[in-house]
Parts: C-alpha cells; sequence; structure tokens
C-alpha cells in the first residue's frame, strides 16, 4: 500500500474560503435548501463521503511522488480517470458540505469555487508542462482534467 504524504494533500482555498462566507451569509441572511433539515443530510452525508473517498484515494494513489515539485506523473488509481481528482474530491464534498448545512449560500458560490480552483490548476498545468514536458503533454492528452 502506498505511504500516505501530507505533502500531498492540497490546500483547497476556493473551497475552504467559500464554506467560510457561505457560513457567514447563512449566519446573517439564512437561505435554507431544504424546508426539512434531514433531507441534506440523507442527501450530503453520501456526497462527503464520496469526495471524501476519492480524495484519500488520489493521496494514497500519488505515494511516493512529491506533488509539490513532481518527478514523475501520477497515472494510476483515480489519476488514470482525471489528472484533478483531489479537487474533484474536494468538489464533492464542498457540495455535500452545503446540503448537510442546508445552507443554498454555500451552492450559490459554487461557480466561483468553480473558476478560481480552475485558475489553480491551470496553474498547476503550466508547471507540469515545464517539469515534465513530453510526458504531461501526451497524459493531459489521454485523460481528463475534471471528469
Amino acid at each position: 500500500m502506498a505511504p500516505w504524504r501530507w505533502g500531498n494533500v492540497p490546500l483547497p482555498e476556493p473551497h475552504l474560503g467559500a464554506i467560510a462566507a457561505g457560513v457567514v451569509l447563512a449566519f446573517i441572511m439564512p437561505w435554507r435548501l431544504f424546508s426539512t433539515p434531514w433531507l441534506g443530510h440523507v442527501l450530503g452525508w453520501p456526497v462527503v463521503l464520496a469526495g471524501f473517498a476519492l480524495a484519500v484515494w488520489a493521496v494514497r494513489a500519488a505515494g511516493e511522488v512529491g506533488l509539490q515539485r513532481p518527478d514523475r506523473l501520477v497515472v494510476r488509481g483515480p489519476y488514470a480517470l482525471s489528472r484533478n481528482p483531489m479537487y474533484v474530491g474536494w468538489t464533492l464534498l464542498y457540495v455535500g458540505i452545503a446540503f448537510v448545512l442546508n445552507s443554498a449560500w454555500l451552492l450559490v458560490l459554487v461557480p466561483a469555487v468553480f473558476v478560481l480552483t480552475h485558475l489553480v490548476i491551470r496553474g498547476e498545468e503550466r508547471q507540469l508542462d515545464a517539469l515534465l514536458g513530453e510526458a504531461y503533454s501526451v497524459y493531459r492528452s489521454r485523460v481528463r482534467r475534471y471528469l
């Protein structure tokens, strides 16, 4: 089993910032998704768990590779299906949290999360292209950016 590397766990600033903003907005002006809060738990917890599981799987699949400055590509596990499985996992987790907290504000902020995350990913892609060259170009042509 691949080792756990805390350095491979990205800090999802767009997600965390939107959660903080959404919680503040919900406190100031509550805007509920569901009239019955239990529905948010029924829908949200499976999405939270799916996002968490995907992110953990991606960290485990990266194993020995330091993702901050990789010397090779990770192409197994979820990286065979998505070039950014951790970000996909964080986004699922974010949507699940919106349901669990029963906050429409968090869903209203999803487009901002998508845009900011995409900008982060584009920067990472430029870095990978510079570090890994042709190998990354081939991988990029075979595997989708998100899903």
